[in-house]
């Protein structure tokens, strides 16, 4: 879900599957998709199927529809706030994925946190490194947000994407910084959560 053209996610990850449904607002999704994964899947005999469609929005009726699918989020929960702008409705539609998607294999990446710093970052910079393993959504708490945010050496706003409580407190996810463009930085989350 929210799949766009494919980049954060392997080819051979994606060829382990035999029927892949993608979902996805953007017109572009389709041909860009199958512009960087398609003579693979192809190779892999791993069907796809994309659909043109909102799936925040009609994520109860693709649940539905599609009973035992493994569910991932690729970089798309972190850019609800910004096409529902309604704060307090977003985060509690996010809480809630757990409790929807509780009994299925589901996972997600997304923004976290982003904004300005200082300096620009060279590749060699050891921010570059600074993967944070088994971070747990309980653990999220305002001083830790603080610590993200300055390791980085942030500069003016920054923005909460409102994703911290998107897995069970719980769940292991990793923390990974990304430069979007120089001076300003992307705190990612990654995590999986398996059936109990």
């Amino acid at each position: 879900m929210g799949c766009s053209a494919g980049w954060m996610m392997p080819t051979a990850w994606l060829t382990q599957f035999d029927q892949i449904y993608a979902y996805d607002i953007d017109p572009l999704t389709q041909r860009l998709f199958n512009w960087r994964h398609g003579q693979a899947l192809r190779k892999s005999n791993t069907q796809i199927t994309h659909h043109r469609q909102d799936a925040m929005a009609y994520l109860p009726e693709i649940l539905a529809k599609h009973k035992q699918a493994s569910i991932w989020f690729d970089n798309m929960l972190g850019q609800h706030r910004y096409r529902i702008r309604d704060e307090a409705h977003v985060e509690k539609e996010l809480r809630a994925l757990k409790t929807t998607l509780t009994g299925r294999d589901w996972g997600s990446v997304h923004d976290l946190l982003s904004g300005p710093t200082q300096q620009v970052v060279r590749s060699q910079d050891s921010r570059m490194q600074d993967v944070r393993q088994s971070v747990y959504p309980k653990d999220m708490d305002a001083s830790y947000t603080q610590s993200l945010v300055q390791s980085l050496q942030a500069q003016g706003i920054w923005f909460d994407h409102l994703t911290s409580h998107v897995f069970a407190d719980d769940t292991p996810t990793t923390l990974i910084p990304w430069e979007f463009k120089p001076r300003y930085w992307h705190w990612l989350q990654a995590g999986w959560q398996s059936p109990l």
